[in-house]
């Protein structure tokens, strides 16, 4: 297998003003955002918001973009691919952990010569992309000896401690292929799930841990714990409140949740813009509870 390897990483979100800085995706900055810190970019001086850059990955449909917003990570090599012969791609042994999910691949020939075809059996498996990959080489155009192709891989990490995320990888994916209302139920539950589970523990020191369960589970749902408990706690813990834009598109994606819970499908389509804010909005809302998850315990 003879590649150069050139980067692994996560993209990061660019100024939209001078396209020249980009600015990484992380909890730094989304603490900033959520404490009201404005953010101006260096090199032309423009403010910044972060929920406008953020949104902008959905309506680019860039899969490294979106993924990115999941934490998902896009490798980045060069093959070297012959007409008429296979070529066999392990993925583990460019660094992608044999574990990872795969999300999509790109593959683009840098010259004639070779178009890559992928090989699979006679029952293809269409939702599934394995770690090792065959590429045949189709002859294309001009004859050339050897043929550059840059391939992409969209992938993430799977492990025990970071289901909740795949929740949001999930929805992303549903987002790619346009299936939005497949977007809805693992959205929400990301975030619902990580907020009961903040809850029970922060309420389980001022009583038993399964009375606090069953005052969540039949008591104080995920409604009144989003609209109502969630604010008390931030506020007792000194941590700003979740913006107003970010609550109200989780509480609407909590109706959309139930509409298919309930019934199968939503009242009304939902169309892109919709579903972009809805994802961005679960993606944000979960960082938002992880950094006050992290305040409550440095209290």
């Amino acid at each position: 297998m003879t590649y150069d390897f050139l980067h692994t990483e996560i993209y990061n979100t660019p100024c939209p003003n001078c396209k020249a800085v980009s600015f990484p995706i992380t909890n730094k900055n989304l603490s900033k955002y959520f404490h009201g810190i404005k953010m101006n970019c260096p090199k032309c001086g423009i403010n910044l918001d972060w929920w406008s850059l953020l949104l902008r990955h959905f309506e680019w449909e860039s899969p490294s973009y979106v993924y990115g917003i999941a934490g998902g990570y896009t490798t980045s090599l060069r093959i070297f691919m012959k007409a008429g012969e296979i070529y066999s791609l392990n993925l583990e042994e460019i660094g992608i952990p044999k574990e990872s999910k795969i999300l999509q691949i790109s593959y683009t020939p840098n010259g004639e010569g070779v178009f890559p075809v992928e090989l699979h059996g006679n029952t293809p498996q269409r939702h599934y992309i394995p770690n090792i990959i065959h590429l045949y080489g189709r002859p294309f155009g001009k004859p050339s000896n050897e043929t550059p192709v840059a391939v992409q891989i969209n992938w993430t990490e799977k492990s025990n401690d970071n289901q909740v995320w795949e929740n949001i990888i999930n929805a992303v994916e549903s987002f790619t292929i346009k299936n939005y209302d497949s977007c809805i139920i693992p959205s929400n539950v990301s975030v619902e799930s990580t907020l009961n589970n903040i809850m029970t523990r922060y309420f389980s020191s001022f009583a038993a841990k399964k009375r606090v369960e069953d005052f969540l589970s039949n008591g104080v749902t995920y409604s009144y714990q989003l609209n109502i408990l969630l604010p008390l706690v931030a506020q007792s813990n000194n941590f700003p409140e979740m913006p107003e834009n970010i609550r109200g598109n989780l509480n609407k994606l909590r109706s959309y949740r139930n509409s298919i819970a309930h019934k199968g499908k939503t009242d009304i389509a939902i169309d892109k813009k919709t579903v972009s804010e809805l994802i961005c909005s679960a993606a944000l809302g979960l960082s938002y509870l992880n950094l006050l998850e992290k305040k409550i315990s440095e209290n």
